[in-house]
């Protein structure tokens, strides 16, 4: 099948999310995409929003009147930034800093909005004050976020965690035991390595700061080289066994 165009690819996403094209047509499609960023953003947007409405009307959801189904749910902003860990992909609702994701993809991104009935959005301007901040830490400029954090889509025990990590100061060190601790479930030592695990805002909840018991690095998502070096711009250094 002809190589397709931006235009040709924008032009199919109403048939590609309503299942009506051939194989064929998709594989082409998807081969557009893996090399063209602006319209997988625009097929994944398609696809999410195909999928809202499929929620919406499973749920028979009335729409306000003069409005539409998707005016009834919140934007998630989202933009991919640039930083000394790798690209960042940061996300914002309308509660605040909702995600911060090592190398997260557009596609994740709108599949978990989907998932938590937001309607995904690229928009860098609502997403700069964010990342102005991101980056003034990255540069050594900035040691505590004045920013609203988004908490809403994590559990209430995981909730107590990051509210626990959040309060640990820039250049210190916690344990796993002391956050168990601090959350007053003492022997929940495990259960709080698991969820600093699934922190959806890390740096600004800054869980590189939490470590083991005898003082060594512990684990991280984001992997430990990405650890390791937001310890040494605050200034820490652990042993490296």
């Amino acid at each position: 099948m002809q190589e397709l165009s931006c235009k040709d690819v924008v032009d199919r996403i109403p048939a590609l999310v309503a299942g009506d094209l051939g194989a064929e047509a998709v594989a082409a499609i998807d081969r557009h995409t893996a090399t063209c960023a602006a319209c997988a953003r625009e097929v994944a947007q398609g696809r999410a929003l195909a999928g809202l409405l499929d929620q919406m009307a499973e749920r028979s959801a009335v729409a306000p009147p003069g409005g539409s189904l998707l005016d009834t749910l919140p934007i998630v902003a989202y933009d991919r930034i640039d930083s000394p860990v790798g690209p960042l992909l940061v996300a914002v609702s309308p509660r605040g800093l909702c995600r911060v994701d090592y190398g997260g993809t557009e596609a994740e991104i709108v599949a978990w909005a989907e998932s938590q009935r937001l309607v995904p959005r690229h928009d860098p301007d609502a997403v700069r004050p964010y990342a102005t901040q991101l980056q003034e830490y990255f540069a050594g400029a900035r040691q505590h976020f004045d920013l609203q954090v988004d908490l809403a889509a994590v559990s209430p025990f995981t909730r107590r965690v990051l509210e626990a990590t959040a309060q640990v100061p820039f250049g210190r060190l916690v344990t796993y035991r002391d956050i168990a601790r601090i959350i007053g479930q003492p022997g929940a030592t495990r259960a709080v390595g698991n969820a600093l695990g699934s922190n959806p805002v890390p740096i600004v909840v800054p869980c590189h700061r939490v470590v083991r018991s005898d003082g060594t690095i512990g684990g991280y998502t984001g992997g430990l080289a990405i650890k390791w070096h937001l310890l040494a711009i605050e200034g820490v250094t652990l042993p490296t066994v």
